[in-house]
């Protein structure tokens, strides 16, 4: 609604707004599955507001999982065999009764198993950065908001694309007065109180724009 806003004895008009309106985009494609309509015009605080569709990913998530540990324990296994195999040329390279190309297979057997134990743990590591991939993917399908819910633009069973408007929240913890003064008055009214109907507010001036 309008208030009447009285900067040194000349009175406008204008309204109280948020300081701050975020519009809440999705970072992910896919169908939404729920819609919190209930929460619209109210203030909320970390609460779920949409929900896109993330089934194919929770079962990707649970694959690359069980990959994980079977790779865990392939990555044992093999620690286990280098030793061994790092022993046994060890072995031979002292003994004077073996001939150079029997150690030199000795050593290549062993480096073979050392390059497939680094291969494993390569595999390892990018599973792990694949699964970082797809928990955050998850968690952006879960979309949460703070502040005052103001409108959610989509409903169930919309296919909404990256960069899809999704909904509009304010920030209310502070407010905000756009005033529109005559522009012989600007240069009086930096460090002038504001009084709004007639009584002396909190409000402080923090930005003026000069524009036509």
């Amino acid at each position: 609604g309008l208030i009447l806003v009285t900067i040194f004895l000349f009175g406008y008009k204008s309204k109280v707004e948020p300081f701050e309106i975020y519009n809440i985009k999705a970072v992910v494609n896919g169908k939404v599955v729920m819609v919190n309509k209930d929460l619209e015009a109210t203030n909320i605080k970390n609460k779920l507001i949409v929900k896109i569709d993330d089934t194919d990913n929770k079962i990707d998530l649970e694959n690359l999982q069980k990959q994980l540990e079977l790779l865990k324990e392939q990555i044992n296994n093999q620690k286990l065999i280098v030793k061994r195999k790092e022993d046994i040329y060890k072995r031979y390279e002292k003994l004077k009764t073996r001939s150079q190309t029997e150690k030199d297979s000795k050593f290549f057997d062993y480096i073979s198993s050392l390059n497939q134990l680094i291969n494993l743990k390569s595999q390892y590591s990018n599973t792990l950065a694949n699964i970082k991939k797809i928990k955050d993917i998850i968690s952006k399908k879960s979309i949460r908001a703070n502040g005052y819910l103001f409108k959610i633009y989509v409903k169930k069973d919309d296919y909404v694309n990256l960069g899809s408007l999704i909904a509009n929240v304010y920030d209310i913890s502070k407010q905000k007065l756009t005033i529109y003064i005559p522009i012989n008055q600007i240069k009086n009214i930096k460090n002038k109180k504001i009084y709004i109907n007639t009584k002396e507010s909190n409000f402080k001036i923090y930005k003026i724009w000069n524009v036509t």
